[in-house]
């Protein structure tokens, strides 16, 4: 009977623990994390506001920093730089679509984009109303 109530508290004190753990694991808590408890430092009362850097000096752009652009981006005539002009597009997607339109030779239709690497459907419908296939350019970037 006694051996029985050992093994009862052992089970009891084993399901505690895993339970704990299993709370923890939920929340994301980490009792050794070496990240402070705050977000950062708190100003005093009376304390001088802090310097701006010529970043906040910039106009704000949409979309978290994303560049905005008005007109449209023949795809067939396009250069790598104008290319790079719009959102999301660095050098490297920007050379992809240069490259694979000298393989596969001019693209017939916007959505023909979604055949080189990097461009999927949202990206894709991100970038649709300033792409063209035909015409003349026309992408500047939005005062």
């Amino acid at each position: 009977m006694n051996d029985e109530k050992v093994t009862r508290g052992t089970w009891q004190r084993g399901l505690a623990v895993a339970a704990l753990a299993l709370v923890m694991a939920v929340s994301g808590v980490v009792w050794l994390s070496p990240r402070p408890a705050i977000a950062g430092p708190k100003a005093l009362p009376g304390a001088a506001a802090p310097k701006k850097s010529a970043a906040d000096d910039e106009p704000a752009r949409p979309h978290g920093g994303k560049k905005a652009v008005t007109g449209k981006l023949n795809l067939n005539t396009a250069t790598v730089e104008q290319l790079m002009m719009l959102p999301g597009i660095g050098p490297s997607k920007a050379e992809r679509v240069v490259a694979w339109r000298g393989k596969h030779g001019p693209f017939k239709r916007v959505q023909d984009l979604r055949k080189v690497k990097g461009f999927g459907y949202r990206t894709l419908k991100k970038l649709e109303p300033n792409l063209a296939v035909k015409g003349e350019s026309t992408l500047a970037p939005a005062s």
